[in-house]
């Protein structure tokens, strides 16, 4: 009897069925909100620094026709008729409501008008029955300092004021609505949109008169307050530059305020056809410029009020058939801009270059050229917030710039010849004045200080010596020049990175190839498992203890530190060597986890050697102080050297080795017992050190002769917290993940090409090296990319231990600022929307598109390291 088997039909139940499509479900729902958000992200940065892009806006023109003033009584400017009402402006400005406007003519005439309506609120001179022969004027701080025929001078102030009525005063004006205004005498009141009643004037005040000394009339006038009071410069028409200081004396009875002046002059030997026409007195006092017509300047030492002395003169126009038409400082009174008929327009400022022979040491120079060729320059006016320009010409056309990045804003064309410009003080508004009226326009530079060649390309700021990579985006200043050079952060980054990737790299690989080829899995996965732990050690932990006990601890043993690097290794080898020298028997028998606690201990034998050896290494080397040696005060070039030489000179042996004394070596061998091989080897190896250090020392001998110094280069100044303490500190936080990624890419090669080299005679250290590293390219090369993304992301410990300072230079020595750590430091003090915020998110798109490429060419690197793997 035969009985048939029926065969089990296998089903799955619904559970398991419904359970694997939910976990589909999810798997793919994370993977694509993943992406999702990674995309969210680059498109929520792209829509922040967009702005960035953009330029000005510039709203409709309201035009204003000016009237003539309403009476010629006491006071009044007159001798200007309806047909040219102010043809003799010399300067202007506007309140920042936008309502009121001042201006100057050369005679000293003072008009206050509406800017809504052009009607003349104020029409007189500044003194009364007397016109000044010399005006000058500091918008920026609202001074006046006015010279006179008779050599005298009187000082001032000039600006607007604003005050709220309220109670009886804003009886007059409660019928006034949001936005309404009336006139009352010399003042404009306003119903602001928030309900309040504003009133606006023009206050002016002149001192009294200021005996100089000097009975010559003064030709050109200046004046600049500082810490030490106010400087006051004046040229007069016997060729006689006078300088004073204005000490102002408050009587605590009465208070009344006296000036004094504390006076120095130089008479100035003017050059053939130098026709002063414009004088000006820098930030501090520290320099005064008097600019002729015909484009020279000479620029005197005025540090000693009482002893200046002239220190140059300087061509300004290149063009020798140009004339200076307008000059005058732009914010901050450092950067001196020159205009001239050709429709050029100059900054220049006073930088101390090496080998200056100024007696300050200091030379004028020209570093941004502007304008547009063809009409001559009619008009100057510069921000009282940034560093705008607004230039108006001849034939009546204006443009607004940006001297920091040259970035053209706007350009537009006004109906008449433009006399002045004003910019608001909140940048908010243009205004161009010529004879018969005005044209307003509301303005937003938006963020004129950025461009392509501003953010990635060498600036020339102002008391620089030349063009520089800066990033310094704020200081205690009003009149700072931002600086958003984003190249010392983009270096900053890839320093950290190459310094920790060069400390991490090959102890992460070299040990995830001994673990997973040269120890058991008994002793292998509790190392592992601890390897991994490390992994999690936040990295604001890290960075504490970088900066708080690594940083302080370096600085104190340099020398060893740097012994170190070479004793460290050299003791592991050491060991190893002395291993082949115990018997066969012992060999194996300790081959586990004994020979593992070998090597550990051979650690600190290497660093005992270091300590030993730090001394003698500093006194052989830097000259008994390796910190003066660095900032060069002591010692020769050869120190420099060597610390390049040593790692270069021991590959140069090493090659050496394998080309010439390995063969040599295994054919005089043959035969040999183990011990005697062992010994043979030790040999090799302490010969290999020596002649390591002979060559080192003869390349560096060679090139120090040659009169280079590694100085200034990857070795510089120490700054305690460095370059080579990230390395250190990031290595160990990048290790653990190298380590797991390559152990695992490691111990998934095929078990069969192991026994396969192993058969065909190869020690497993052959194996290891020509059969396992290249089947596991792909995973080491992902594990490497892996590292990379995190030394690169890594906020805390570069935040912590890096000092912080963008700058750039490859001095292991010294310090450096990231992108992160930027972002982090910097983020949470930036103004929303200002041009700092969205520069700020630049840096993090920036930021994202290097992780994104990066990983792209690792994965693009990977799959072709795995196709080849496929095919064994």
């Amino acid at each position: 009897m035969v009985t048939r088997r029926t065969r089990r039909v296998r089903t799955t139940r619904t559970s398991v069925r419904v359970a694997e499509r939910i976990a589909s479900t999810l798997i793919s729902i994370g993977g694509l909100g993943t992406i999702a958000a990674v995309c969210l992200i680059m498109v929520f940065l792209v829509w922040v620094v967009a702005p960035l892009i953009g330029g000005a806006t510039l709203d409709e023109e309201k035009r204003v026709t000016f009237a003539a003033g309403p009476a010629e009584g006491t006071g009044s400017i007159g001798g200007t008729g309806p047909a040219e009402v102010d043809a003799r402006i010399v300067e202007a400005q506007v309140d920042e409501y936008r309502l009121l406007s001042w201006s100057l003519d050369h005679d000293g005439g003072l008009r206050v008008r509406r800017l809504d309506n052009g009607d003349l609120l104020v029409e007189r001179t500044l003194v009364d029955g007397s016109r000044p022969s010399a005006l000058g004027v500091d918008v920026e701080r609202g001074s006046l300092a006015l010279g006179f025929a008779d050599g005298s001078v009187r000082i001032g102030s000039i600006g607007f004021g604003a005050e709220l009525l309220a109670g009886a005063d804003a009886g007059p004006y409660l019928a006034l609505g949001a936005g309404e205004r009336t006139t009352d005498g010399e003042r404009v009141v306003e119903r602001s949109s928030d309900g309040f009643l504003r009133a606006q004037r023009c206050r002016v005040e002149v001192g009294e008169v200021l005996d100089t000394g000097s009975s010559s009339a003064v030709v050109l006038i200046d004046q600049i307050e500082t810490n030490s009071g106010r400087t006051l410069a004046t040229y007069h028409a016997d060729r006689t530059l006078a300088l004073y200081r204005v000490v102002e004396r408050e009587n605590l009875l009465t208070g009344e305020i006296t000036r004094k002046l504390v006076q120095g002059s130089v008479a100035y030997a003017q050059p053939e056809g130098f026709e002063p026409a414009a004088l000006a007195v820098s930030s501090g006092g520290s320099s005064t410029f008097l600019v002729s017509a015909d484009g020279r300047v000479a620029r005197f030492d005025t540090r000693d009020l009482e002893a200046p002395e002239l220190a140059e003169t300087v061509d300004l126009l290149p063009d020798s058939e140009a004339r200076i038409t307008r000059s005058r400082f732009l914010l901050g009174r450092t950067t001196l801009l020159v205009a001239d008929d050709r429709g050029g327009v100059g900054a220049f400022f006073v930088v101390k270059p090496d080998g200056a022979t100024t007696p300050d040491g200091a030379t004028l120079v020209r570093a941004h050229e502007f304008g547009r060729p063809g009409a001559a320059v009619a008009a100057l006016a510069t921000s009282q917030r940034t560093r705008l320009v607004a230039v108006g010409y001849a034939d009546g056309e204006v443009h607004v710039f940006n001297v920091t990045s040259g970035k053209d804003l706007v350009a537009l064309r006004v109906p008449e010849p433009t006399l002045a410009l004003a910019l608001a003080p909140k940048d908010d508004a243009l205004v161009a004045f010529g004879a018969h009226g005005a044209s307003a326009w509301g303005f937003d530079p938006k963020h004129s200080e950025v461009t392509f060649a501003a953010l990635f390309r060498p600036v020339w700021y102002e008391g620089y010596a030349g063009p520089e990579h800066v990033w310094q985006s704020s200081s205690g200043t009003d009149d700072f020049e931002p600086k958003l050079g984003l190249l010392p952060l983009v270096f900053g980054t890839l320093k950290a990175t190459f310094y920790s990737l060069l400390f991490g790299v090959p102890i992460a690989i070299l040990a995830a190839l001994f673990s997973s080829e040269f120890l058991s899995p008994r002793v292998r996965v509790p190392i592992k498992s601890t390897v991994e732990i490390m992994a999690g050690l936040p990295s604001v932990v890290l960075g504490f203890l970088a900066a708080v006990i690594f940083a302080p601890f370096v600085q104190e043993v340099v020398p060893a530190v740097l012994a170190g690097l070479a004793t460290l290794p050299l003791a592991l080898l050491a060991g190893a060597y002395l291993w082949q020298l115990l018997p066969q028997r012992i060999a194996l028998r300790f081959a586990d986890g004994r020979r593992f606690v070998c090597i550990v201990a051979m650690l600190p034998v290497g660093v005992a050697l270091a300590a030993w050896l730090g001394p003698w290494v500093e006194r052989w080397l830097f000259a008994g102080d390796v910190e003066q040696w660095l900032a060069g005060e002591r010692g020769g070039a050869l120190g420099g050297w060597m610390l390049l030489f040593v790692p270069l000179a021991g590959f140069l042996v090493a090659f050496a080795n394998g080309r010439a004394l390995t063969p040599w070596l295994r054919a005089r061998s043959f035969g040999w017992g183990r011990a005697a091989c062992a010994r043979a080897d030790l040999v090799r190896f302490a010969f290999n050190v020596v002649a390591t250090v002979v060559v080192a020392l003869a390349l560096s001998a060679a090139v120090a002769g040659l009169g280079f110094d590694a100085r200034g280069s990857f070795v510089d100044t120490y700054v305690q917290r460095n370059a080579l303490v990230v390395g250190f500190v990031m290595g160990f936080a990048i290790i653990p993940i190298i380590y797991t990624i390559a152990e695992d890419a490691l111990t998934s090669v095929p078990g069969h090409l192991r026994l396969a080299s192993l058969a065909a005679g190869a020690t497993p250290w052959q194996t290891a090296v020509h059969v396992i590293l290249p089947t596991a390219a792909s995973g080491l090369f992902s594990a490497v990319m892996v590292g990379l993304g995190r030394a690169v992301g890594e906020t805390m410990i570069v935040l912590m231990a890096t000092g912080n300072t963008p700058v750039m230079n490859w001095n292991v020595f010294s310090g450096f600022r990231t992108l992160s750590a930027n972002i982090a430091t910097e983020l949470p003090e930036a103004v929303k929307n200002s041009t700092h915020y969205r520069t700020l998110f630049l840096a993090a798109l920036l930021l994202f598109a290097m992780t994104f490429m990066v990983n792209t060419a690792a994965e693009v690197v990977r799959q072709r390291f795995r196709r080849r793997a496929f095919q064994l």
